[in-house]
């Protein structure tokens, strides 16, 4: 079993990184762009979204209250600082490469990502206490941040998990990434939101959108939200490898929205559709 230290290191080591930079040069450099076509692009790229947030909620703006959507964040940093952080950040990408503890391919944690996203802020819209639609949206493209760290650790162990879950020694993965490197994803992702210094409400659905139930009381219609667009994006057929639906829906978000199965049926249809839109509004194909 890996050394806990080693983990936690590697997780602050990571830099969320930016597959758009490309994207976002050539728009700046047409005249007819505004600022709502930046914030179209980078909202949907998750390691970008995370280093805006993490720049924009640094000690440096000093701001009072923590900014958690991308239209705010662009806002206030400008188009320029945008683009300088997405160029600053032109690496290999944490979404964009194979997660081989989980046998997923290169483009499979961005994919689930970006429809849990998309789900997420679709059924924001149906939550019976108010959740912000892009709050969601940005929660959800975040939520799985830390299997980009614990993949590693979790090579050559995945036929030992798909046992353990087939003879019932774990319920779910969490239980099972828990029993072979004494940690999970959920946790993993946790530390790098808050070496990031994401907002809390981003920290408890990375944290807790396995077990929503667990949330912080304030934090749970969010939660629950991203929880059941998880689930959402994973019957759209977009997991991240052997781990799609080995988790458990939480019946409870039943008491956070207004959804019935028809309606959970009709919303992975159109999460497929929105998701090619939004593929062809990053690439441009």
């Amino acid at each position: 079993m890996p050394d806990a230290r080693e983990i936690s290191a590697r997780a602050r080591s990571i830099t969320p990184l930016s597959s758009t930079a490309t994207r976002l040069m050539e728009l700046v450099g047409d005249e007819d762009h505004g600022l709502g076509d930046i914030v179209r692009i980078v909202e949907f790229d998750a390691g970008l979204t995370a280093q805006i947030l993490k720049v924009v909620n640094s000690p440096v703006f000093g701001l009072r209250q923590p900014v958690e959507t991308v239209q705010r964040a662009v806002a206030y940093l400008g188009e320029k600082m945008v683009v300088g952080i997405a160029i600053g950040s032109c690496a290999p990408q944490i979404f964009h490469r194979p997660l081989e503890g989980y046998d997923s391919g290169p483009e499979d944690l961005w994919e689930h990502s970006l429809k849990t996203a998309i789900a997420s802020r679709e059924l924001a819209l149906l939550a019976k206490s108010k959740v912000s639609p892009e709050v969601a949206f940005t929660a959800g493209i975040l939520h799985d941040i830390g299997k980009s760290v614990l993949s590693y650790f979790l090579r050559g162990r995945t036929e030992e998990m798909v046992l353990r879950f087939e003879r019932g020694e774990t319920s779910d993965y969490i239980q099972g990434e828990e029993a072979v490197v004494g940690t999970n994803h959920c946790k993993v992702g946790l530390e790098m939101a808050r070496h990031w210094r994401l907002p809390d409400p981003l920290q408890g659905v990375i944290m807790h959108h396995h077990y929503p139930g667990r949330a912080l009381e304030g934090y749970r219609p969010l939660v629950y939200t991203v929880h059941l667009g998880d689930m959402v994006a994973m019957a759209s057929g977009a997991g991240t490898g052997i781990d799609a639906m080995g988790y458990r829906l939480d019946g409870a978000y039943k008491d956070f929205l207004l959804v019935d199965r028809d309606g959970l049926e009709k919303l992975v249809m159109s999460v497929i559709v929105e998701f090619e839109r939004a593929r062809a509004s990053i690439f441009g194909n």
